[in-house]
C-alpha cells in the first residue's frame, strides 16, 4: 500500500512523527461482548466429579473371563524365501581394496 503525501511527509520528519505519536488522540468509544469466562450460570446443578470412583474401581480386583485370540500380527513370509546376508560390506570391501593398488 502507498503512502498519501501526508503520511510520507511525517514519515520523513521523525520530530513531527514523534508529536502526532505523544499528542493527545480522541478515540471513538467501542462497544464489546467478552465470551472468554466460562458460562455456569444456567446449567443447573453442576455433577460431581466421578473420577475417584472411577479410581477406586481401577484399584480393585476383577474376574476376567479367558479371551481365545487369534494373533495375525506376525509378519507373513512364504516358505520358499531364502533369508541371506547382506552383500554390501563384501562389495565396499572390494572397491577399497581394489582403490588402494
Amino acid at each position: 500500500a502507498s503512502l498519501s503525501s501526508k503520511q510520507a511527509s511525517k514519515m520523513s520528519n521523525p520530530e513531527q512523527l514523534r508529536s502526532e505519536i505523544e499528542s493527545q488522540h480522541n478515540l471513538k468509544h467501542a462497544e464489546t461482548v467478552d465470551k472468554s469466562a466460562p458460562l455456569v450460570e444456567g446449567v443447573g446443578k453442576l455433577k460431581e466429579n466421578p473420577r475417584p470412583a472411577v479410581l477406586a474401581q481401577i484399584g480393585q480386583e476383577h474376574n476376567l473371563k479367558h479371551a481365545e485370540t487369534v494373533d495375525k500380527s506376525a509378519p507373513v513370509i512364504p516358505s520358499d524365501v531364502k533369508v541371506g546376508t547382506n552383500p554390501l560390506n563384501a562389495v565396499l570391501n572390494d572397491i577399497k581394496s581394489k582403490g588402494a593398488n
